[in-house]
């Protein structure tokens, strides 16, 4: 996809609103610690951004296209989430070695998923066989 669809730009910015307030009502309640409403806070966030998805996903025009449109909107999901949660992290509790080395290890298996979706994304057309489908 050469270019960001309608729905994936609305997704985008939707996704940085939910990140933004997400860490900070998180970061804010680590650093007094109270820890009752983190669960919540991390469902509602996770909800909202799969719903979001979801309902954006389904309706995107480029839906028809032959392009893995999951993969695409995983990998903004996946850029957006973790730049404004490792920029959160690194403000809210100070920037040092630490903190770096954990936001970046809190990163790794999203990334491996990321990596996995992207193999059997480009193994098949549309979640056909590249092999069947040309048969």
């Amino acid at each position: 996809m050469k270019k960001m669809s309608k729905n994936l730009k609305y997704f985008s910015g939707l996704a940085m609103l939910f990140s933004v307030i997400f860490f900070h009502y998180l970061y804010t309640n680590l650093i007094i610690e109270h820890y009752e409403n983190i669960l919540a806070y991390a469902v509602i966030y996770g909800v909202s951004l799969f719903i979001s998805g979801l309902i954006l996903g389904y309706n995107d025009p480029v839906r028809g296209s032959r392009l893995d449109l999951g993969y695409y909107y995983h990998l903004v999901t996946f850029i957006i989430v973790n730049f404004v949660g490792l920029i959160s992290l690194l403000a809210a509790m100070g920037f040092n070695t630490y903190n770096l080395l954990i936001g970046t290890l809190s990163i790794l298996p999203w990334t491996l998923g990321l990596f996995v979706h992207y193999y059997f994304s480009n193994k098949s057309i549309k979640g056909f066989d590249k092999q069947s489908a040309f048969e």
